[in-house]
C-alpha cells in the first residue's frame, strides 16, 4: 500500500477469454494501486497476465469483473468517446519498438498524432512541440523527417516515448519497454524514463520480467503469477527478502556479478495453463516448499505487519541467499497476517 493518493486503481479486476478449449483466466481478482508520482514495477514470467492487465488498465480490454478508477473516476465502463479525455492523461509505451511505429509515417507525423487528436494547437504549435519532444528524448533534429526504418531499436523506443509524453500525461504504462533492446541501450532508456519523471513528475507502471531492471527504477514491486498477484512491497524489501517462493525464483534467475558459484533456486517446469489451472495455490506444482495444504487451499493476498502483501501460507520460507532450497520441503512458521485482501 502506498501513502500517496492512488492515481490509478484496479479493484479486484478479472479478465477471462472464452475459447473452444475452455475459459482462459488471464487476470484473476487483481487489486493494484499506483500512487501519484510513484513508479510501480509489475513483474512475472511470460504468460503471467502482465500485458493483459496493462491493456485492461488502458481500456483496450474490458474486464470481466472488477473496476478500474483513474484519479477517482471509474473508467472501465466508458465508451471510446467518453474515455478520450482520460487518454490524454494516461498513455502507453509498447514492448516492441519495431511494431509499435507505423513504418509508412515520418517521425514528425508519428509524434504529432496525439497532439492532433486532442487539438493541441495549430500546425506551427504542433511542429514546435514535436521538435521539443525530439530534443527531449535525445534524438537529432533531422529525425522528424525520417522514417522508423532509419533508426536503431533504442532510437525507435525513444520515438515511442516521445509520442507517449507528447501531451504530458499524468501517467505512462510501459509494457516491457526495454526487453527488445541490447543491454547497453536498456540502461539508456531506463535513464531517459527517470529523467522524464524527474522533470514532469510523471507516474509510471513499468511491466517487465527482470527483477533487477525493475529494482533500478521502481518504488514498489508487484509480482504476478498465472494472473494473480502473489507479492507486493517496497522494491528494496522485495529484492532483499522475497516472501513468496515464486519471487525468490525470479530473483535467483537474475544474473549478478556474483552469480558464479551461487546455488540457484531453479523453478521446475512451466507455468500451468490458464485454461486448466491447478487447485489450491496456483504455484504449488512448481514450489520447492509446498505441502499438502497448498494443493487444496488457495492463499489469499494477505497484508503483513510490515505493510507488505503476500499470497502464501508460509511467507519467507525460502530464505536468502537461496542455498539448498530445492531440498527444503519443511515450511517455516507462518507470518501472522494483519488483514486480507478482499476477493470478488
Amino acid at each position: 500500500m502506498t501513502d500517496r493518493a492512488p492515481l490509478l486503481r484496479a479493484e479486484a479486476v478479472s479478465v477471462r477469454f472464452p475459447t473452444s478449449r475452455g475459459t482462459v483466466h488471464a487476470v484473476d481478482s487483481a487489486t493494484l494501486d499506483v500512487g501519484r508520482g510513484e513508479t510501480v514495477g509489475l513483474v512475472g514470467e511470460s504468460g503471467s497476465g502482465k500485458s493483459t492487465l496493462a491493456l485492461t488498465l488502458m481500456g483496450a480490454v474490458q474486464p470481466s469483473d472488477g473496476a478500474i478508477r483513474f484519479d477517482g473516476d471509474r473508467i472501465d465502463h466508458l465508451s471510446p468517446k467518453a474515455l478520450k479525455p482520460y487518454r490524454r492523461r494516461l498513455q502507453m509505451v509498447f514492448q516492441d519498438p519495431y511494431a509499435s511505429l507505423d513504418p509508412r509515417m515520418r517521425v514528425e507525423r508519428i509524434i504529432a498524432e496525439p497532439l492532433k487528436a486532442h487539438r493541441y494547437g495549430d500546425r506551427a504549435a504542433i511542429r514546435a512541440r514535436v521538435a521539443e519532444l525530439i530534443d527531449a528524448v535525445g534524438l537529432p533534429p533531422d529525425a522528424a523527417r525520417r522514417y522508423p526504418s532509419q533508426f536503431s531499436g533504442g532510437q525507435r523506443q525513444r520515438i515511442a516515448i516521445a509520442r507517449a509524453i507528447a501531451l504530458e500525461p499524468d501517467m505512462v504504462i510501459a509494457d516491457e519497454p526495454v526487453s527488445a533492446l541490447d543491454v547497453s541501450i536498456q540502461a539508456q532508456i531506463v535513464s531517459l524514463l527517470q529523467d522524464i519523471q524527474a522533470r514532469l513528475g510523471m507516474t509510471y507502471l513499468i511491466i517487465a520480467h527482470d527483477l533487477a531492471l525493475v529494482h533500478q527504477i521502481a518504488d514498489r514491486i508487484v509480482v504476478l503469477y498465472l494472473g494473480r498477484i502473489v507479492e507486493e512491497g517496497p522494491a528494496d524489501q522485495v529484492i532483499a527478502r522475497p516472501l513468496h517462493p515464486y519471487t525468490a525464483g525470479l530473483l535467483s534467475a537474475t544474473p549478478t556479478v556474483d552469480s558464479a558459484g551461487r546455488k540457484r533456486l531453479v523453478l521446475k517446469g512451466d507455468p500451468p495453463s490458464p485454461i486448466d489451472r491447478p487447485r489450491g495455490c496456483p504455484f504449488h506444482p512448481r514450489c520447492p516448499v509446498a505441502v499438502d495444504r497448498c494443493g487444496t487451499e488457495t492463499p489469499p493476498l494477505t497484508a503483513l505487519a510490515d505493510g507488505r502483501k503476500v499470497a502464501c501460507f508460509y511467507p519467507g520460507s525460502v530464505p536468502p541467499p537461496l542455498a539448498a532450497l530445492a531440498a527444503a520441503r519443511s515450511p517455516a512458521p507462518p507470518v501472522v497476517p494483519v488483514t486480507e485482501e478482499p476477493r470478488s
